[in-house]
């Protein structure tokens, strides 16, 4: 099953649009939805993952979410549901709700219990990956955090993890050259039709350059269409003109990627409210609102990127 599926090219991971009283804003999201599928060079689209605010979500608001958007979504680009849960069992349910709403694929975030450690034990790893896969047995996505977590996952781990025959793709957000290249280059050589998708926003350039069969980031649901031009250029040798892309894209990723990084979805939806996409860049408690000051910020950026008039 997971070798007919090819994940490449641009996949944004959505965001979530709720309304003041933090329920989901249905028709914000069919809108968002609607925009990312009919861009040009997306290929696919992510929710309930961490751009969507996945850990504040119930377990029938997930549910929702993946029918809305696979309503929308119509067959037009793969739809990517994450699994996300605190033990193996959890996320077990979460991959067979997803393989039940009709997923084409999941995107398996690790549990924050890993942060205490289970990743020095590659066995716990390989048994955890192979129990989802035995249970809902759909195509899934290994998503690795950066190297200064303990949710990541190291080269030889990945490698054993290839033997899975529904590990199909991997999101790296690994955020250290070295071990993106090391891992990128096992991983082909382990299994060539894994894909390596770059999942590391803020250098999206660099890691393209490495090497990528596309990208899986959140940034992409703010700016699928320069994302999209980035990757063509590097693809095609076009490196002049990949700079040029990126240099116009780095006031934004700056204001969106700073400090504190726990904002930075929140960011994206003031953006699109600015945009006239969203209503309302609400999200879930407990994240605070934007300060005036961050929001003159990100005006600014979007007029310098050109997404902006005034």
């Amino acid at each position: 099953m997971g070798k007919e599926l090819k994940l490449e090219g641009v996949i944004p991971a959505m965001i979530l649009p709720l309304r003041p009283d933090d329920s989901i804003d249905e028709e914000g999201l069919r809108r968002h939805v609607c925009r990312l599928a009919a861009t040009k060079g997306v290929t696919g689209i992510v929710c309930n993952a961490g751009a969507s605010e996945v850990t504040l979500l119930s377990r029938e608001e997930r549910k929702r979410v993946l029918q809305i958007v696979r309503e929308e979504v119509n067959g037009r680009i793969h739809v990517i549901s994450g699994a996300y849960g605190e033990s193996t069992e959890t996320i077990r349910e979460a991959a067979l709700d997803a393989k039940a709403g009709g997923a084409d694929a999941i995107l398996i975030l690790p549990p924050f219990s890993f942060v205490w450690g289970a990743t020095q034990y590659p066995e716990v790893i390989y048994e955890h990956f192979a129990a989802i896969d035995r249970a809902a047995d759909i195509p899934f996505i290994v998503f690795q955090y950066a190297h200064w977590t303990n949710c990541n996952y190291d080269t030889q781990t990945l490698v054993q993890l290839a033997r899975i025959k529904n590990f199909v793709a991997i999101k790296s957000a690994i955020n250290d050259p070295g071990k993106y290249e090391e891992q990128y280059r096992a991983l082909k050589e382990a299994r060539p039709e894994i894909s390596f998708l770059n999942a590391n926003d803020v250098q999206m350039l660099s890691y393209f350059c490495i090497g990528a069969d596309g990208a899986l980031v959140g940034y992409a649901a703010l700016t699928p269409e320069p994302i999209v031009e980035l990757f063509a250029a590097v693809e095609k040798g076009e490196l002049k003109r990949a700079r040029e892309i990126s240099d116009r894209l780095f006031p934004l990723t700056q204001a969106i990627y700073t400090h504190p990084r726990l904002n930075w979805h929140t960011r994206i939806k003031e953006a699109l409210v600015m945009l006239g996409e969203l209503e309302s860049p609400r999200a879930r408690p407990f994240l605070p609102a934007l300060s005036a000051k961050e929001k003159e910020t990100i005006r600014a950026a979007l007029v310098s990127t050109g997404l902006l008039t005034n």
